[in-house]
């Protein structure tokens, strides 16, 4: 009776070693307590009851949904695109109407482009010391844009750096500027949804009301 108990007791340790084990499947080696080399098919809900947090918060992966409905890591240093990207544009020895029309060659359907800084030096001197010369004289002080834009005949994103009624000048009146602008260029569609554009007309007045948009 009492060799029954020992062989019993083994047998329950060693049930509970197999459980508490990492599993492989298609390696014998597992890194994980789940560890499966190759794809995978849930034909169910798949719930992550306690997926925890990252220690290193620089070195965590996002889970994306590629075209082929596969589920992947993504790698910022090996993607063509970030989900949000920075980029300086330097436009050297400018006309002094500014830039009126750049085309950026970014698609308008893959991307949201927006104009986030800029500073204007003089070419050649780097001299910060510009002004704005209004075509009305001397008592006009006009006021200048600079923004991205969509063309809807290339479908791409244009910029504009224009002064409304004048001119950039620099310290020295005949040298042109250099315009250093930062953009913030967003891929569409993986961080966030387009809502429909919305035409209303203001009827003359100062004040209106608009309804939400759908999902707000």
């Amino acid at each position: 009776m009492l060799k029954t108990k020992t062989y019993l007791l083994l047998l329950f340790l060693g049930l509970n070693i197999s459980v508490s084990a990492q599993v492989g499947i298609n390696t014998d080696t597992p890194q994980a307590t789940l560890d499966v080399v190759g794809s995978g098919k849930i034909d169910g809900k798949l719930f992550l009851e306690n997926p925890g947090n990252s220690d290193v918060i620089r070195g965590s992966k996002l889970i994306i949904e590629k075209a082929d409905q596969s589920i992947v890591q993504y790698d910022i240093n090996a993607s063509k695109y970030g989900p949000i990207n920075y980029a300086e544009f330097v436009f050297r020895n400018t006309p002094k109407a500014g830039i009126t029309d750049y085309d950026t060659k970014m698609s308008t359907a893959n991307y949201t482009v927006s104009v986030q800084g800029y500073y204007f030096r003089e070419n050649g001197s780097n001299n910060t010391s510009t002004h704005i010369v209004s075509n009305k004289g001397n008592t006009v002080v006009e006021g200048y844009q600079v923004y991205a834009y969509k063309n809807t005949g290339t479908n791409t994103w244009f910029i504009r750096c224009v002064v409304n009624d004048g001119y950039f000048e620099g310290a020295n009146t005949s040298a042109n500027l250099d315009i250093y602008m930062n953009l913030i260029i967003y891929r569409k569609r993986f961080i966030a949804k387009e809502v429909a554009s919305y035409g209303i007309n203001m009827y003359q007045i100062e004040s209106g009301t608009l309804s939400k948009p759908p999902g707000f």
